[in-house]
């Protein structure tokens, strides 16, 4: 059970990061232009402090899912890990300000990622 849970809490992390960093890389300008960029990054700003918050939250979720791969078999925990893909569609859809479109084939592929992860989680029948 606590492996679950370290899991569960490496995929939040993850999918908030992800979300951290989109935010970050609308926010700040292009790496291209270097200087700028690096003048950026070293004045607090909301893009710099989600890229630094992204970055973390990355950090933290790899410290989450080396726990979680000490109690949880590679197969469970690595099917969990295609959750965090349903959590930022899901929020990249409804977050206000954010307009990411809806798309049937997106709600097919969501759908796809919940049947493979429930048949890796769902007990299985013996043949005995």
């Amino acid at each position: 059970m606590r492996g679950m849970v370290w899991a569960l809490a490496s995929v939040l992390l993850v999918s908030v990061a992800q979300l951290l960093l989109r935010y970050a890389m609308i926010s700040l300008p292009p790496v291209s232009l270097s200087w700028e960029f690096v003048s950026v990054l070293l004045q607090p700003q909301k893009g710099t402090l989600a890229l630094i918050a992204g970055l973390f939250g990355y950090l933290a979720s790899m410290g989450c899912w080396y726990f979680a791969l000490h109690r949880l078999p590679l197969s469970k925990a690595y099917a969990l890990l295609s959750v965090s893909y349903i959590l930022v569609w899901v929020a990249a859809i409804w977050l206000p300000g954010w307009h990411e479109p809806f798309s049937l084939r997106g709600g097919l592929g969501v759908l796809l990622i919940v049947a493979g992860v429930l048949v890796i989680f769902l007990p299985g029948r013996s043949g005995k």
